[in-house]
Order: C-alpha cells, then sequence, then structure tokens
C-alpha cells in the first residue's frame, strides 16, 4: 500500500539538522510529504547535508507559518507525545495505531504531527488531534530525539503498509468541521451546566478522545450538531420558573 496520502507535520522545529534527519528517516521509509508548521529555524546546507537521499522531500517541503495552515486538508491527525495522564490518556504505542492511520490513508489525508525538540505538544495542539500516540521506552531514558521518534513511526507505517488491505472505504469529517462542532458542543453543554469553567478543558478534551477514536464522517458531526443546537434552544427559551 503506499504512504502518499501520509503526512509528517513539525510544529515549532528549532533546530536544522534535525529538519534533514527527519527527511533522511521518511526517506528512508518510504515516505515523501513533509509540512513545517511555524518553524523556529530555516532549511539550510545542514538540513541538507543530513538528510542525503530526503533532499528531496527538503524542496518540497511545505512551509506554514501556522499550525492551523500546516493542516489545510488534513482529515486524520495523530498527535505524539511523550507524557501520559491527564488530558493526554489513552495513547496508544504506533503499532497499535498504524492499521486504523493506514485505513484512513487509503483514501484521505493523514497528518501525524511532532512537536518542538525541547518541549513536545502543548494541550492547545493535542486537542487537535483525532488519536494520540506514545513511543514507549525504558524508564531511565525515557526522551528520544525528533528524528529518532520519527524513524520509529515512519518504519512501523512502512511495514504495516507492506500487504495491508483497508478495512473498508473511509471518509471522515475534515478539522474544520469537526472543530466547529467542537464549538458548538461546548457552548450548549455550557448553557446547560453540564460544563463550568472548573472542568470545561478536561471535559471537552475527553469528548474529544472519545469521538476522536469514533472516526465522524461528516453526517455524524451533523447530527451531532443539531443535538447541540437543540440543546441551546432549550436551554435559552425554557422557563426558569417552570410556568
Amino acid at each position: 500500500m503506499s504512504l502518499e496520502n501520509v503526512v509528517i507535520i513539525l510544529a515549532g522545529t528549532k533546530h536544522p539538522g534535525n529538519i534533514g534527519s527527519v527527511a533522511r528517516a521518511m526517506a528512508n521509509m518510504g515516505l515523501g510529504r513533509l509540512v513545517l508548521a511555524a518553524p523556529r529555524c530555516r532549511i539550510t546546507d545542514e538540513s541538507y547535508r543530513l538528510a542525503k537521499a530526503g533532499g528531496p522531500i527538503l524542496e518540497s517541503a511545505r512551509v506554514c507559518r501556522s499550525l492551523a495552515g500546516a493542516l489545510r486538508g488534513v482529515r486524520l491527525l495523530v498527535g505524539t507525545t511523550g507524557k501520559s495522564g491527564g488530558y493526554r490518556s489513552p495513547a496508544a504505542p504506533p503499532r497499535a495505531i498504524v492499521p486504523r492511520i493506514l485505513d484512513h490513508a487509503a483514501r484521505q489525508r493523514v497528518g501525524i504531527l511532532f512537536g518542538p525538540e525541547d518541549t513536545g505538544l502543548v494541550d492547545d495542539d493535542l486537542r487537535l488531534c483525532q488519536l494520540l500516540m506514545r513511543i514507549p521506552t525504558h524508564r531511565r531514558a525515557s526522551s528520544i530525539n525528533l528524528a529518532q521518534a520519527v524513524m520509529v513511526v515512519a518504519y512501523e507505517l512502512f511495514l504495516g503498509s507492506l500487504g495491508h488491505t483497508p478495512a473498508r472505504a473511509i471518509r471522515t469529517a475534515s478539522l474544520e468541521q469537526t472543530e466547529a462542532m467542537y464549538a458548538q458542543l461546548e457552548k450548549a453543554l455550557l448553557e446547560i451546566g453540564f460544563l463550568h469553567t472548573q472542568n470545561a478543558q478536561h471535559m471537552m478534551f475527553t469528548l474529544r478522545r472519545i469521538f476522536g477514536r469514533a472516526g465522524l464522517e461528516s453526517a455524524d458531526v451533523g447530527t451531532l450538531r443539531g443535538i447541540a443546537r437543540q440543546i441551546s434552544w432549550y436551554a435559552t427559551t425554557q422557563d426558569p420558573a417552570g410556568d
């Protein structure tokens, strides 16, 4: 199976050498699409020196000023994180997620998002992701280099793609559609008191994980937005006194 629809997205990368090393890892594993979201460095001669056979990937890399721009056209977004617990739970190892990525990539664009070398992805980035991925490491040395992380994920994708037959044709809702849905759901749930300022972020993150695992299609999003709209209507039109 081709990996043409899989995009590696680097957010806020600081070191030109890491960009080159990522391109080399991608080339080794048959990946060709690289997007840089709000990079804090440029592609330099060092990048090309370390890219080796990945030079053409650097030449065709798309550079975007914001993460929102980098996600344009992406239907499934998988975020990578080195941490666990809290909002980040559950984050599965690459091998567990690869089959789903490949099923989606058969017909639509899938983005795999990696954060800056020093901080990784922050919560505002992770909340955009339908799935979270965490590379298991030994507890005494859990930190891995950006290019190493990309290589591990790319290897699992390449290995999984050999002879892979997608389970079914999947066409999920766009990120723009799902973000509009989440905004409408949050508004409705605040209006009925299910959410409040102390728990809104945590609960919405939980809902994102639930719906992210479901792989919502456009019709699903439309149904959920209709429910949210009816909740808002009821919350704003009912008589508080019960008359």
